[in-house]
């Protein structure tokens, strides 16, 4: 799927600060032969990132023309979590795109339900391919995952790509749960439990001697 969105070419005034405040989020589109700096409607643009994900095909309109791009990196500012840059990479049409595809998980795993543990041990797998062919998102459906069992990148199916990932890599996996020893401290002043009939009894300690007085010397009439 594509999604559109309109652009600006943006030059050295007003500054990067100053769009922002204008409501324009600065930015660069940039590929083999192509190099723009350009100002995007923060609105738009955020509306945009709510649909997306890093592997989406974004069309930019720009000065008449069309440039099939993908997010290459976002620039957030850090007490508000608003878009600060965004940088959009166009590749060439006629050459394969290597990108990072992110997992969507759907469904409850079964083992989960039996009291296990899902682990999501890796949530990108990598791909090569005509940019007409990378997925937006790889959907997992974990409803029959066990516990023990996993999903490893050997088990997609993916037409149209080469996939990068090394094959044994896991994916997602279900756990048992661990057992926590809980180790009971011994109670001060306790009495020892007595031993069953038969066994033989716990061998004790001989009691220290008791300490005698000195005797005392007879005096010399």
């Amino acid at each position: 799927m594509e999604y559109t969105i309109q652009a600006e070419v943006r030059g050295d005034k007003p500054n990067p600060r100053e769009l922002r405040r204008l409501g324009r989020v600065p930015g660069v589109l940039y590929g083999p032969g192509v190099h723009y700096r350009i100002a995007l409607n923060a609105k738009d643009l955020d509306k945009l990132l709510q649909r997306v994900t890093r592997s989406s095909r974004i069309v930019v309109e720009l000065n008449g023309q069309k440039f099939t791009t993908f997010i290459k990196e976002i620039q957030h500012e850090l007490l508000t979590d608003r878009v600060q840059h965004i940088d959009l990479y166009s590749p060439a049409p006629d050459r394969p795109v290597v990108i990072d595809v992110p997992v969507r998980l759907r469904g409850v795993a079964r083992g989960v339900k039996e009291g296990g543990v899902l682990q999501v041990l890796r949530d990108l797998v990598r791909v090569r391919g005509p940019m007409e062919q990378i997925p937006e998102v790889i959907e997992l459906d974990v409803s029959n995952l066990g516990v023990g069992q996993a999903i490893h990148v050997s088990d997609l199916a993916l037409t149209g790509v080469q996939v990068l990932t090394p094959a044994e890599a896991t994916i997602v996996s279900v756990v048992a749960p661990r057992k926590e020893e809980v180790a009971v401290a011994p109670v001060p002043g306790a009495e020892a439990a007595a031993p069953a009939p038969g066994a033989p009894a716990a061998a004790t300690a001989p009691a220290p001697p008791a300490q005698q007085a000195p005797a005392k010397k007879e005096e010399k009439k």
